[in-house]
């Protein structure tokens, strides 16, 4: 019986210790993405800043790519307090859906390389395992939401996110159809990775202008 409790005891420390370690280069990778931004990343940089070997990264991420999206999911806080707060709001599915969008485009075009590279790079077709680790990681940063709201954020990648929120306009809105469901989401998306696109070569486009526009696209393709 001890010897059973003591070989618990020792897998739950060394289950904690791999916690702590996961979460110091999480800490470490977002620390840097402050200081040196994100084109200078490198897993030497990550691992000397977490006090790891540079091998340590590997016994705990598939590759920089997992570990960087990981990070990246620090710069979803104020957008995810704001899908919080929609939550409790009781809207009509369109004024829904242009809100959830305002509040994406927000947050998405101040910083333009980390969101483009989380929507569109390595693994940006396994974006719910990586949100849900991170919020393992992390319980405290975690909100709460409609469950609408709630598969949108969670979804595996960008395409099906988009399509979590253009579902509830079918046959409400007045372009929405069942039957063009498909086209008007890879225009959203497309024009989304454009946008981005545009931000991350041209710095200094206004923010302001650039939501303007995405909005203004929204707008018409659901009218």
């Amino acid at each position: 019986m001890y010897f059973k409790e003591l070989v618990n005891n020792m897998g739950n420390e060394k289950e904690n210790q791999k916690r702590q370690n996961t979460i110091r280069f999480i800490e470490a990778t977002q620390e840097l993405i402050e200081t040196d931004g994100l084109k200078n990343l490198s897993i030497r940089k990550i691992a000397d800043k977490a006090g790891f070997h540079n091998s340590t990264i590997y016994l705990y991420f598939k590759d920089i790519e997992e570990l960087i999206l990981l990070a990246s999911i620090k710069y979803f806080n104020e957008y995810s307090k704001n899908l919080s707060e929609l939550s409790s709001w009781k809207l009509r599915p369109r004024e829904h859906f242009l809100s959830v969008w305002d509040f994406f485009a927000q947050a998405v075009f101040q910083n333009p390389n980390v969101f483009y590279n989380f929507f569109f790079g390595k693994h940006s077709d396994d974006l719910t395992g990586i949100m849900t680790q991170y919020y393992e990681l992390f319980p405290e940063e975690r909100e709460k939401y409609t469950p609408q709201i709630e598969d949108m954020y969670y979804g595996k990648n960008i395409w099906d996110r988009c399509m979590g929120l253009l579902l509830p306009l079918a046959d409400v809105a007045p372009g929405i159809k069942n039957s063009n469901l498909n086209i008007i989401n890879d225009i959203t998306v497309s024009y989304v990775k454009y946008l981005l696109e545009q931000k991350c070569q041209n710095p200094d486009l206004d923010s302001d202008m650039l939501t303007d526009k995405m909005m203004q696209m929204l707008k018409f393709v659901i009218n």
